[in-house]
């Protein structure tokens, strides 16, 4: 009969082992889904999940093979995928809401959970058909949810998703009669607080690095405040040399930093105008998606290892077991990461060699290079080896911040050696400067919520309080336009008139502070004390 031969061929498909691979896709696509508006391409996608895809397919051949029947040694390495991709989530639900410091009791609660599936696998029954279609249809169901998201992503359709609102179009420059095109470097130095945030926060003196940088002609902007609170908002901002409009990012929708993560990816006023002059651009890439590449670099610098997606899905899973584990001294730096502080570790040692090395290039360069330092998580001790697990639980996530300060300072003076060891009138511009500051303890516990218009002074300086160093060579700084209080927005528009005659006027040096993440593009301008004589 038709009907019944439908349902038998139904009943046949459904009962296939698919579910090992279906439930090592889910938490992957998961991961991503979540975290859509912090990506800009599918690229960081297909590498854990073709791994993990290869790896539970190994599973279900070993498990076959082992148990001689293939839908029993899927429900075997189904269950081994469910374990290792669960492990960090539920270590971390263990640790924060039972108080767990130890991970052995974890381990030895998973082991038992696959040694009884082993012992539940190892004869046949009637049950395998059933369960079979049963795991089928729920990892089909999980898988169902976030391949929809993962579509809207890729169509560019996510709520909130609106255009940065960025000038991307190059400017219409040239070089003055006997003028030249001078090497720039536009170096972001992530967190790095000013002078008057380290002394008054953290009780350290950063005069000695910044007497370094004036003694190599460097003007400090003594006084420089961010523009804006977060990264993207920030370096869209410098790049187009333009204040944002809150109103064209929110364009009816929710927000989202998703639309700045693009245009970071994008054409951009900054780059697209040296391009314009004959310009080589060197890009070294960051493991933060939004400046991982740029469309206009020519020469994309990037450690290929790894990215932040792939860490970060490492991070939860029984991979993590590779990495020792000492509890946080403070409830803030849970979190906080960007993955293993390995991988971090060995991809900013790769920038800081690729940056020394563009010293000297042929013809003229516009380098960008965004570190994360010294940005978290905590990698370096002032001397540039690797803390212990012991040394961070036993630091302040301050003293953690100054260990990363400390050694930024030593390695970024040794670069600037080299970059600024060139023959007389060949030196390079270089803009030495953060994009945002550290965050206040408050912030940092309860970023997506902490209320910026309520923020006290101190908070205010913490966050916004950032380095701003220019080498202008041939220049007068001050008449240039640097002063204590410029902000990044107004640094190329200080370039591109010192050195190709724009005439673009200097906007006004203004701090906006978002109220919290869900209003983020309602900017509020912050009225500043003046400053003191």
């Amino acid at each position: 009969m038709p009907g019944r031969a439908t349902r038998d061929t139904r009943s046949r498909w459904s009962a296939l082992p698919l579910h090992p691979l279906l439930f090592a896709a889910f938490p992957v696509l998961f991961l991503f889904a979540q975290n859509a508006v912090q990506q800009v391409t599918l690229d960081p996608l297909w590498l854990p999940l073709g791994a993990s895809l290869a790896a539970a397919g190994g599973a279900l051949a070993a498990g076959a093979a082992l148990l001689r029947d293939w839908r029993r040694g899927a429900i075997l390495a189904g269950v081994l995928v469910v374990l290792f991709f669960s492990f960090g989530h539920v270590w971390n639900v263990a640790r924060e809401s039972h108080g767990l410091t130890e991970r052995t009791p974890l381990v030895a609660a998973y082991a038992a959970i696959a040694l009884g599936a082993l012992a539940l696998t190892w004869r046949d029954g009637r049950w395998v058909v059933p369960a079979t279609q049963a795991a089928n249809l729920v990892a089909a169901i999980l898988l169902a949810f976030n391949l929809v998201r993962v579509g809207e992503f890729a169509a560019g359709s996510l709520p909130g998703v609106a255009s940065a609102s960025a000038s991307t179009a190059a400017i219409s420059l040239h070089v003055p009669d006997g003028g030249r095109r001078p090497d720039v470097y536009y170096i972001i130095l992530d967190r790095y607080s000013n002078a008057e945030t380290l002394d008054r926060i953290y009780g350290f003196d950063n005069r000695p690095f910044l007497d370094a940088l004036e003694q190599r002609g460097f003007t400090i902007a003594e006084d420089s405040w961010a523009n804006y609170f977060k990264t993207s908002l920030s370096l869209v901002s410098s790049l187009s040399m333009e204040h944002l409009n809150g109103q064209a990012l929110k364009n009816g929708g929710s927000p989202s930093f998703e639309p700045l993560h693009r245009a970071l990816r994008e054409q951009l006023a900054v780059p697209a105008t040296l391009k314009a002059l004959g310009y080589e651009y060197i890009h070294i890439a960051n493991t933060w998606e939004p400046t991982a590449t740029n469309v206009d670099a020519d020469r994309v610098l990037r450690w290929s290892e790894g990215s932040e997606f792939s860490a970060a899905v490492l991070s939860t899973t029984a991979w993590s077991l590779t990495e020792p584990w000492v509890a946080p001294t403070e409830p803030e730096d849970l979190g906080e990461g960007v993955g293993p502080p390995e991988l971090l570790r060995s991809h900013t040692l790769y920038q800081l060699d690729r940056l020394a090395e563009t010293a000297g290039r042929p013809g003229p360069t516009f380098v960008f290079a965004h570190l994360l330092l010294p940005h978290s998580p905590w990698r370096f001790n002032a001397d540039g080896s690797f803390p212990t697990p012991e040394e961070v639980a036993g630091r302040t996530r301050d003293e953690s911040y100054l260990e990363h300060v400390r050694f930024t300072n030593d390695r970024m003076l040794a670069i600037l050696d080299r970059l600024l060891d060139t023959p007389p009138g060949e030196e390079p511009v270089i803009i030495l400067q953060a994009d945002e500051g550290e965050f206040p303890i408050e912030f940092a516990r309860n970023q997506v919520r902490f209320d910026w218009l309520k923020a006290t002074p101190d908070q205010v300086q913490h966050k916004f309080g950032i380095l701003n160093a220019f080498y202008l060579p041939g220049v007068d700084p001050a008449a240039a336009g640097v002063y204590d209080r410029i902000t990044p927005v107004n640094a190329f528009r200080i370039v591109f008139n010192a050195y190709f005659d724009a005439g673009l006027p200097l906007l006004p040096d203004a701090t906006y502070l978002s109220p919290d993440y869900y209003r983020m593009f309602d900017f509020v301008e912050y009225e500043r004390p003046p400053a003191e004589p």
